[in-house]
């Protein structure tokens, strides 16, 4: 089992000054000049972490989407807003090359885009079809910008029972190159997660983004 060592995380001199880029929040895709189709992420996360890392005096931008989450961001920190997926993978390079040390991709990004967005607004009360093609996947470029950088991805899924999620994260630690995984699941209000290493080996189960925090916070190493 991974083991957190939980004194890093109490250590303001572990991560100070450290260049931490979180990604968090929805992303969404244009169906036409007027609607979009996204997904139901809060954005918690991101902040949660945000909070975290400037707690113990990191240097934080925040990559965030239309978040709707009732948690305040951090004061001092850059906050860079995006909506769409493209404005997400544009800020997201360009924030790469400034070379950060910490990179934690939280947020829920679209896995599919309509094949041709529809000029003007679609007429209501019409059955329309729509083709949706594969996005690319903004994880696997980050390495490539900032390979210094150590990456923690994120899978979120309907359940995180081993073996299977093993599977499902792979290509992450061989794609992406992430140093550590969250696999987490939330049906309701309950909430799951624990961290994965490359080697396979897992922390406990958390039942609360809190607790999923603070526990990553030990288990990094910078």
């Amino acid at each position: 089992m991974l083991k957190p060592t939980l004194k890093l995380s109490l250590k303001r001199s572990v991560y100070k000054n450290r260049r931490v880029l979180i990604t968090s929040g929805p992303t969404s895709v244009a169906m036409d000049d007027m609607r979009v189709l996204t997904n139901r992420s809060t954005g918690a996360m991101g902040r949660l972490l945000a909070q975290a890392f400037a707690a113990r005096g990191a240097d934080v931008t925040l990559l965030q989407g239309a978040v709707t989450a009732d948690i305040k961001a951090p004061q001092g920190i850059k906050i860079v807003p995006f909506f769409f997926y493209d404005e997400l993978a544009a800020a997201l390079k360009r924030e790469l090359i400034k070379k950060p040390e910490i990179v934690l991709h939280a947020a829920a990004i679209s896995d599919f885009k309509p094949l041709k967005s529809f000029k003007g607004k679609l007429r209501s009360g019409e059955k329309i079809t729509l083709e949706l093609v594969p996005t690319r996947k903004l994880v696997t470029g980050i390495k490539a910008l900032a390979p210094q950088a150590k990456l923690v991805g994120f899978k979120f899924e309907s359940s995180i029972a081993k073996p299977g999620i093993l599977n499902k994260v792979a290509p992450l630690f061989k794609d992406a190159k992430c140093d550590l995984v969250v696999a987490n699941t939330q049906k309701g209000s309950a909430y799951k997660a624990f961290v994965i290493s490359p080697d396979g080996s897992t922390t406990a189960l958390v039942s609360s983004k809190q607790a999923l925090v603070s526990m990553l916070m030990g288990v990094m190493e910078i």
